[in-house]
Formats: C-alpha cells, sequence, structure tokens
C-alpha cells in the first residue's frame, strides 16, 4: 500500500478545510464602516473629547517660572479607556520632522496605570476642533510613548522648524489601540 501523497493534494486539502473553518468575509458595507476614521463613525464622542480637551490648562511663560517643569513641553491631552475619559497633559520629550515623517516622543502626565503597550494618537489642530490625522504609538521601555508616522505633506511643510521647545500646534487624543 503506498502512503505517500503528492504535496499539491496534501495543500489542496489544507486549503479546503482552512476554507471551510474561515468566518464568512464581510460584506462591503461593513468594510467600508471600519475604513472610516473613528470621529466620523462617533461624531458626538469627538465633539464631547474636543470639549473637554479644550478645557485642559496649560500654563506657559511667567508662571512656568516659578514650578519646576518635566523634561518636554506639555500639551493638553485625553485618555480616553473604555467607560472613561482622564484629562491628563502629555510632555512632549522629542519632535522631529524630516522627509514629511513625524518622529515624536512623548509621556503621559501622570503614568497611564495600567501603561497601555500602545496607544492610538489622534492630533487635534490648536485653532479649530478638527483631527489632523491619527498615528500608533508605542510604549518605550522607559515609559515614554513614541510614534513613527507620515504625514500628510501639508503638515510636513508646516511642521518642519517647529522645535521641541516650541509651543505645539496640536493636541492630543489617546485611544486604546484596535487590533488590526
Amino acid at each position: 500500500m503506498k502512503t505517500e501523497l503528492p504535496i499539491e493534494r496534501v495543500l489542496a486539502w489544507r486549503v479546503a478545510q482552512a476554507e471551510a473553518d474561515a468566518p464568512p468575509a464581510p460584506r462591503a458595507a461593513r468594510l467600508l464602516e471600519l475604513s472610516r476614521a473613528w470621529w466620523e463613525r462617533w461624531p458626538e464622542s469627538f465633539e464631547r473629547l474636543v470639549t473637554q480637551l479644550g478645557s485642559i490648562r496649560v500654563n506657559y511663560g511667567h508662571a512656568m517660572v516659578a514650578e519646576p517643569r518635566g523634561r518636554g513641553y506639555p500639551v493638553p491631552a485625553i485618555v480616553a479607556r473604555t467607560n472613561v475619559e482622564i484629562g491628563s497633559l502629555a510632555e512632549i520629550l522629542y519632535f522631529n520632522v524630516a522627509s514629511a515623517r513625524l518622529r515624536l516622543r512623548f509621556q503621559v502626565q501622570p503614568p497611564l496605570d495600567p501603561a497601555e503597550p500602545q496607544l492610538e494618537v489622534t492630533f487635534i489642530a490648536v485653532d479649530g476642533p478638527r483631527p489632523l490625522f491619527v498615528a500608533p504609538a508605542v510604549l518605550a521601555p522607559s515609559g515614554e510613548y513614541r510614534v513613527d508616522a507620515e504625514l500628510p505633506e501639508a503638515l510636513a511643510r508646516a511642521w518642519a522648524e517647529i522645535k521641541v521647545t516650541d509651543r505645539m500646534p496640536f493636541r492630543f487624543v489617546l485611544r486604546e489601540a484596535t487590533p488590526p
């Protein structure tokens, strides 16, 4: 009795099994819904978060001289976790735009407890309640988050000369990263 099977037949059998076990493909409407940004899917939530973000005050200028300041420049941030939203600050520790690529490091103050290994950072314009873009932030062993993202061309030009010590043209909405 011959026990060896041609590899093509084994592979075809395995593909058939995988297809039978796979969930059905999502419908086109669901794919379109998933491709929309979160602020388009939940505009009421976005409006509420931006309102809360606007109420966070950061002391600038002379008020900052009296108090010892952290290592970086503070940016208002809202940490949006499941069923809880916390007003916070994000200290910008590093900011660089080169070749339309943003490299940014920040630390959430007070630190998140428990710390999220990855966050979804929505950059909100300071001059109006409009989202600029979304980028993932990964937690480093030092407790800071790192962003490495491609910028839209207009933002890359506008932000090219910004230094880490300058007033930042954005605020953050920090959300739990959604699994891919």
